[in-house]
């Protein structure tokens, strides 16, 4: 009897891109719904169609060379959108995400077409570390908006962070909206104990039953599951550098306080007029230390 293959997590990057990146229909559809619940877009404003501008390509990742991650897509209105996963920490990501949504912007245009031909991109970053200290909502979006009455300036940049650690939404399936759902999944989806939830999730909304079935082949796949527990290895291995950095750095630290506190002690010792040997054995500074204390002092 063939084991039952546990589902890997959809906020792996390689593991979203397979799950919403590919130019299969069912994918497609997956990416339509979940776009349409994050924009929250409805009615003639839906989403209908989308053109995958770097679609995940199979044998790109059975390969040696590094594999784009992220998912960039055209809308039947021609806007472009671009989704990003990130899980660890990373220095100036705000600046990071304004950078990708400049460079998709410039894409639009081209030689000796007029600025009107710009259209609109729109960035969404799904990240599972806290990023906006200003709040505790958990969807922010950003546009240019004007200072005092904060009207749009245009409407070509749109922004989103989406930070899953902030996200609890405290109600049951029942009353979620459809982005919750979608993050309920995406935060679920490759732990433990959670197949009765999935199988909730999939009742209230066709495309998450679709969502993961498909998660179900992609986690069944052998050789990108080794990519996977790849990925996975060298993020922890990162984590724990970084940590292992900021401990060091933080005993560095406190050594030199308790450093400084001994000099401080061993210059009121000797403007006291104490004894060499009896300073040396309060501060545990060597004599030379303390001597060049006293010669720092005179000078």
């Amino acid at each position: 009897m063939n084991q039952k293959v546990s589902l890997l997590s959809p906020l792996n990057d390689l593991v979203f891109k397979a799950l919403f990146g590919r130019e299969e229909q069912q994918s497609k559809l997956l990416l339509i719904d979940f776009l349409n619940s994050v924009l929250d877009l409805q009615g003639p404003q839906a989403i209908c169609t989308i053109t995958h501008l770097n679609p995940m390509n199979y044998q790109e990742y059975q390969g040696d060379k590094q594999s784009i991650l992220d998912i960039k897509v055209q809308t039947e209105q021609e806007e472009r959108i671009n989704i990003e996963v990130q899980v660890n920490h990373m220095d100036d990501f705000r600046k990071r995400s304004l950078y990708y949504w400049s460079r998709m912007y410039s894409e639009t245009i081209h030689e000796a077409e007029a600025y009107t031909t710009l259209k609109r991109s729109i960035v969404i970053n799904i990240l599972n570390v806290d990023l906006i200290e200003e709040t505790s909502r958990y969807h922010t979006k950003y546009q240019i908006l004007e200072t005092e009455e904060q009207f749009t300036l245009v409407d070509d940049l749109e922004i989103h962070y989406i930070e899953l650690k902030k996200f609890n939404p405290g109600k049951d399936i029942e009353s979620m909206e459809a982005i919750e759902l979608w993050l309920t999944f995406m935060k679920n989806a490759g732990k433990e104990n959670v197949d009765e939830l999935l199988n909730k999730l999939g009742s209230r909304k066709e495309e998450l039953r679709m969502a993961k079935e498909m998660l179900g082949k992609i986690s069944a796949d052998e050789m990108l599951r080794q990519k996977y527990y790849a990925q996975e290895k060298a993020r922890l291995d990162e984590v724990s550098r970084i940590k292992y950095a900021e401990i060091k750095a933080a005993e560095k630290a406190m050594e030199k306080g308790k450093l400084e506190g001994k000099r401080e002690v061993a210059k009121t010792m000797l403007s006291l007029g104490m004894p060499l040997e009896q300073i040396v054995r309060a501060t545990e500074l060597s004599p030379e230390e303390v001597l060049q204390l006293e010669e720092d002092s005179e000078k």
